[in-house]
């Protein structure tokens, strides 16, 4: 069976991450890398299917393959493509193609990601050489977006822009927050959303996101963000429950939806009714603080300081105290970069002296959590461009009242 053409990463974008990271190799020093994460491996590949990436520094690389290879010489935008039968088999596949020397070599792996029992297996496969991390490496090369993924990360966008422009015909009294996320997500999947959100960091685990109603939007959780919510049980301790959504108070919709790997990550606040009329003022002021964040985003501006100009406007408005979580519990940033997986770089946190480039691509994602009351949020996603700018997520701003 054939793989739609267009689905498939073109081979121009893969041999371009190629290049861009062999002259990374040469300049930390490293002869070769291998690639074994999925969303690394599918970046760099054009497939997530079982095998490893081997990249030297110069020259082509070589996709190690221990799963169906017909199919992966189908999706991967990589011409040598080679069966092996465990890792017992790279070291002679990296000496044969890759042109690499036997002995005392230097080899960067996934540090982030990557199994400690999977790196003892490197170790003794590969006795004489020395292993150094180059996920930091990998991370900001993935940072800066070709148009080829912006478009991606466009089209995903709009998902969510028609799942919301359905919000009025699908939620009804009586429904409970997994009810409403089902609706969504059932538009989501319809228009080619693949299922998943791929999470770099360790233990963030979660679904579509969250959809979250009332005095549970403002329940924290394990998860790094700044709303929580119950979820349906403790073994999945966020987002969604079996609640019922109660009328004039806040529900809030915070979901990803992708297209070929690519996610947007968008959130809207709406209500069964109309919300009470200190919230609304909330709101208001937090759009306020959403064109001051806009305003920042341009190349040249460091990461952190637009976090800390957030703070600062937060408070002046008046919303401070509830800007982002409250007390401990408030998160430490206000955007992240956005991909193949949710939490890419670069951060728009406290401690991330990333400086913006043209081409990353970053959700803003501003919210306020009231105790006892709940949650409410706008976030969008946005490309820097040379002069500023570009808003990829067009959905109107307003609270949706249904």
């Amino acid at each position: 069976m054939s793989i739609m053409s267009t689905r498939i990463t073109p081979k121009e974008e893969i041999h371009a991450r190629i290049q861009t990271l062999q002259k990374e190799l040469a300049r930390a020093s490293m002869d070769m890398a291998i690639i074994a994460q999925n969303a690394d491996l599918f970046y760099f590949s054009g497939t997530i299917q079982r095998g490893y990436l081997l990249v030297a520094q110069e020259g082509e690389p070589v996709f190690a393959a221990t799963g169906d290879i017909g199919r992966i010489r189908q999706e991967a935008g990589i011409d040598k493509v080679e069966c092996i039968y465990g890792l017992k088999d790279i070291p002679n596949l990296c000496i044969k193609l890759l042109s690499v020397p036997e002995h005392a070599i230097t080899i960067g792996l996934e540090y982030d990601v990557l199994p400690v029992s999977l790196f003892k297996r490197f170790e003794s496969i590969f006795p004489s050489a020395h292993f150094k991390d180059i996920s930091s490496s990998i991370r900001k090369i993935r940072m800066v977006k070709s148009p080829y993924e912006v478009e991606k990360i466009r089209e995903s966008a709009s998902i969510f822009s028609d799942a919301m422009a359905s919000l009025p015909k699908i939620l009804k009294e009586g429904m409970t927050e997994v009810d409403l996320e089902s609706e969504i997500i059932r538009i989501g999947r319809r228009r080619s959303h693949f299922g998943t959100l791929r999470s770099r960091g360790f233990n963030q685990e979660t679904y579509y996101g969250h959809v979250i109603s009332g005095p549970r939007g403002a329940i924290p959780s394990f998860l790094n963000s700044p709303t929580g919510g119950l979820g349906s049980s403790p073994a999945f301790g966020h987002g969604a429950g079996h609640w019922p959504i109660e009328r004039n108070t806040p529900i809030l919709i915070d979901l990803c939806f992708g297209v070929d790997g690519y996610l947007a990550d968008q959130t809207r606040t709406a209500v069964l009714g109309r919300l009470p009329s200190d919230l609304e003022r909330a709101y208001d002021r937090l759009l306020l603080l959403k064109r001051e964040l806009e305003a920042s985003l341009r190349p040249g501006a460091i990461s952190e300081d637009i976090y800390h100009h957030a703070l600062e406007k937060a408070d002046a408005l008046g919303i401070g105290e509830y800007f982002m979580g409250v007390g401990t519990r408030r998160a430490k940033f206000v955007g992240h970069g956005i991909g193949l997986e949710i939490d890419e770089w670069p951060v728009i946190g406290k401690g991330s002296q990333i400086i913006l480039v043209p081409g990353m691509v970053i959700a803003l994602e501003p919210k306020l959590i009231f105790p006892g009351i709940g949650a409410i949020g706008i976030e969008d996603n946005y490309v820097i461009t040379e002069t500023g700018f570009e808003k990829l997520t067009p959905l109107n701003e307003s609270i949706i009242m249904v």
